[in-house]
């Protein structure tokens, strides 16, 4: 971007107003209308639009005007010389002297390429006798219809004709054709293939056509081959070629001496400068997107000191002006131009003339004095949360009832009905036959069939089906894709799913998702859901009396025995108690039923094995009732808190051990290409008593590489062990906090936090992303504390620190987990050795279990 800006001085607007403007829509030249004037401006436009202007100044008073604004100029009605209107669009203008009078006047002729014909017009001025004086008119000479549509044209003394000039047309296949003043015209192609028109242009100097071919190659065609008529003696062949490797946007050929003329090509990522014999004069890389191109020599070409001068526009507006290939100036200018040129117009000879794609028309300059931006003040008001909260909470709700959320149940109603969606799975378990990482019992392994038909009812053109499982489990096939699917064809797929780690899964469920799109291009969701058979995970052994951990369930309106809960386990007859072990870790769990009273007990000696067992109860009793009046379980026992924060930090300690591998592996990669490089080196140098030494350090360097990659292989699959446990751990945390007499309006915050599934990105762990959230749960919502922060901190919540603390998350968690229970134990269901654990482990943190709370009244005060 350049300090300096293009100045205006003189603008207008051509009288079609849409964007039907292209770079053959500008023609400057001198049409000697009058005695002794300067250069027209001649503009048309696709429409049909032709205009001829000759900006003038209009001259002040001395004194009038200071010397900033004594170049500034404003439209007068004098300026448009002719303004008309063609019945066919305008592609191409240019002037010259077409009729075989035109010898013996200096009347130039205007000629305007229509898609199917061409047009020479002479300028007639007609005299005035009133006060609005004389008044310009276009006069048609002659014309010629084309048999093809035309893309582009140029005019040239052909042949080296003197005082006349011809005229060739061509078309979009790429053919030529001529006209001369006489009438007479011929036709003729260029070799190959020209699927893609490029402009033509006339080298005078070796009477020459110059073009660019659809492989992108620069090539040179004399008019006498062209012209022959006689197919034998005609050279299909350029007389030379250049491949330039891009295509090329636009060219201009100038004769810049006697002896040489030079094409200057514009292509899309650079600038190329080559000399009428073939030879590249120079080629310069652009920084950026031309879009424009203009180019001409200052001074007549037979003199020493004629200078090649190059305006390129970029695609951000900056007009940029090369001698050859330097850069002698840089300017802003108002607007992108689809065209630029150079006239000499009245009192401001070389000025800059570019034309917008909505027929915008500038003549400027190219100012010296830099158009410096100047910052305005920042106003800085004070920052006031609470207002700010407010106009939070207007703007959301304004969203909300911008929405309309009544049509949501019809759409989702009818891609019920475009799509038929159905899943089978298979309740008989067969032997795995695919690899796991689980050593225990590997001949114990099972894997279940789920099939999955979709039958769609209209076109579509393309449906993708996603199964979606535990990170435990490992499913044979999980994207199955289609495409262009005909309406009632029946699409079945089946795969297979089994055990994988060695770690019990958090949940069972089977997530099934059917995303297509329709050949509309709209896109709709279907899902489905299943649950998977526990006897693909556990067996039946005998049960024991105690355990190390327990959670104790409470059923409520129902008389349901083991028999009821685990068909598949016990057959018949009633017994009082289970005894599960599970085939992936051996870990041995009982559930015991009370013999008085409608309560069970889930323990065992491995806490991560209780969580898949309370989970499935819950789901097997209710699992889509939230109405706490209407349900019929509850969970009485206290979770299991201290584990929860052991398995995080756990997790967090492991995640450090895989950064520190990365940066160690970091470190001896640097080594790595260190030494190779100073092999290589020696190696040059016939060094070879040096060889040995570096040898020996590539040696221990690649087994120190081979190392550390194993090892973070190995923590990589302990941190994915991890993860899972941890979701266990949360899953059975959040079960305990919902299937409790708790207040349903906590249901749903309490599951999005703590069902999430455990997680790290590739800069950040799940504990790094939890924090900030635990911090805002802490400031707002109904888990919220008094004491501590009396508002809304942002930079507390959001706060970007360096070093992430465990202990710091351990107690903010910890915090959370006590105000959560204190919801819990205010509605009565809790027992009083729940409390006592939570003081003991309050006193353990340094913390204080008595606190006062706030409480939302409504659902709609939550801020989330």
């Amino acid at each position: 971007m350049s300090l300096f800006k293009v100045s205006n001085w003189w603008k207008t607007q051509c009288p079609d107003l849409e964007p039907n403007y292209d770079s053959f829509s500008l023609h400057c030249a001198r049409l000697c209308i009058q005695e002794g004037e300067k250069d027209s401006i001649l503009v048309g436009s696709h429409s049909g639009y032709f205009s001829i202007y000759q900006p003038s100044y209009r001259a002040s008073n001395e004194g009038e005007l200071d010397d900033d604004e004594q170049f500034e100029n404003v439209f007068q009605h004098s300026d448009v010389v002719l303004e008309t209107r063609l019945p066919l669009p305008v592609i191409g203008i240019t002037d010259g002297k077409f009729t075989t009078v035109a010898k013996t006047e200096g009347r130039q002729h205007i000629a305007i390429l229509h898609p199917l014909k061409v047009c020479i017009y002479n300028t007639l001025t007609i005299g005035g006798i009133a006060d609005h004086g004389d008044h310009t008119k276009l006069q048609l000479l002659y014309e010629h219809n084309l048999t093809k549509s035309a893309f582009s044209f140029c005019r040239g003394n052909f042949g080296g004709v003197k005082g006349r000039d011809f005229l060739c047309v061509q078309h979009l296949d790429g053919s030529l054709r001529f006209f001369e003043q006489d009438g007479i015209s011929y036709e003729c192609s260029f070799p190959g293939e020209r699927n893609i028109p490029s402009p033509i242009h006339y080298a005078a100097r070796i009477d020459c056509f110059v073009t660019v071919s659809p492989s992108w190659e620069l090539e040179c065609y004399r008019y006498q081959d062209l012209s022959e008529t006689n197919e034998s003696l005609r050279r299909h062949e350029p007389i030379w070629s250049l491949c330039i490797g891009e295509y090329a946007m636009d060219f201009n050929v100038h004769q810049i001496s006697n002896v040489e003329s030079v094409i200057v090509v514009m292509g899309e990522n650079n600038l190329i400068c080559v000399t009428d014999t073939g030879k590249v004069r120079f080629i310069k890389k652009l920084d950026y997107s031309p879009v424009c191109l203009y180019s001409f020599v200052i001074g007549w070409y037979w003199e020493p000191d004629a200078r090649l001068m190059i305006a390129l526009v970029s695609e951000s507006g900056s007009l940029l002006l090369y001698e050859e290939s330097q850069i002698v100036w840089s300017a802003e200018l108002p607007e992108i131009p689809v065209a630029l040129g150079r006239a000499n117009v009245s009192s401001l000879p070389g000025a800059l003339v570019t034309l917008g794609n909505t027929g915008s028309l500038d003549v400027g300059y190219l100012g010296s004095e830099p158009h410096l931006f100047k910052v305005p003040p920042i106003k800085l008001a004070p920052f006031e949360v609470q207002k700010c909260q407010t106009e939070l909470m207007e703007l959301e709700n304004e969203i909300r009832s911008g929405v309309d959320f009544s049509d949501t149940d019809v759409i989702n109603a009818a891609a019920e009905r475009e799509v038929t969606l159905n899943i089978l799975l298979d309740s008989k378990l067969e032997k795995c036959i695919y690899p796991t990482q689980i050593v225990l019992e590997q001949s114990a392994i099972c894997m279940c069939q789920l099939e999955v038909t979709a039958k769609p009812h209209i076109n579509l053109e393309l449906l993708q089906i996603c199964v979606i499982v535990d990170p435990a489990l490992k499913c044979h096939k999980e994207t199955f894709m289609f495409r262009d699917v005909q309406p009632d064809s029946l699409l079945k797929l089946s795969t297979a799913i089994h055990p994988y780690e060695p770690v019990m899964p958090a949940t069972l469920k089977v997530q099934i998702s059917c995303s297509y799109t329709n050949k509309q291009s709209i896109s709709r969701i279907i899902q489905r859901s299943t649950i998977l058979p526990l006897e693909l995970f556990v067996k039946t052994v005998p049960a024991s009396k105690e355990a190390l951990h327990k959670v104790t369930l409470s059923l409520h309106n129902t008389s349901d025995g083991l028999s009821t809960l685990f068909p598949e386990f016990i057959s018949t007859g009633s017994t009082h108690a289970l005894g599960l072990q599970s085939l992936v870790t051996g870990s041995k769990v009982t559930v015991v039923a009370a013999k008085n009273t409608s309560r069970f007990r889930v323990q065992s000696e491995d806490l991560l094995a209780i969580p898949l067992i309370v989970t499935s109860i819950a789901e097997r009793i209710n699992t889509t009732n939230k109405d706490f009046s209407k349900r019929m379980l509850s969970v009485s026992s206290n979770p299991p808190i201290e584990e929860i924060l052991e398995a995080v930090e756990k997790h967090h300690q492991l995640r450090r051990t895989l950064q520190k591998l990365s940066h160690e592996l970091e470190i001896c990669t640097d080594q790595m290409r260190l030494f190779e490089r100073r092999f290589v080196v020696k190696l040059q140098e016939r060094a070879l008593r040096a060889l040995d030494g570096i040898l020996m350090l590539l040696k221990q360097n690649h087994s120190e590489i081979a190392n550390i990659c194993n090892a973070t292989k190995t923590i990589e699959h302990e941190i994915k062990i991890s993860q899972i446990q941890l979701s266990g751990l949360l899953k059975l945390l959040e079960v305990s906090f919902i299937y409790s007499e708790m207040p349903p309006k906590y249901y749903d915050l309490i599951s999005n936090v703590l069902s999430a599934p455990v997680f790290d990105s590739s800069h950040l762990g799940w504990e790094q992303m939890m924090q900030p959230v635990m911090k805002f749960l802490a400031q707002t919502g109904p888990f919220r504390a008094i004491e501590g922060i009396s508002s809304f901190d942002e930079k507390f919540i959001f706060g970007n620190d360096e070093t992430f603390s465990i202990e710091q998350f351990r107690k903010q968690f910890f915090e959370l987990l006590l105000r959560i229970s204190k919801k819990r134990s205010q509605n009565g269901r809790v027992s009083a050795d729940f409390n006592e654990d939570l003081e003991d482990l309050a006193k353990e943190n340094g913390e204080s279990y008595i606190s006062e709370w706030v409480s939302c009244s409504k659902t709609g005060e939550l801020p989330f």
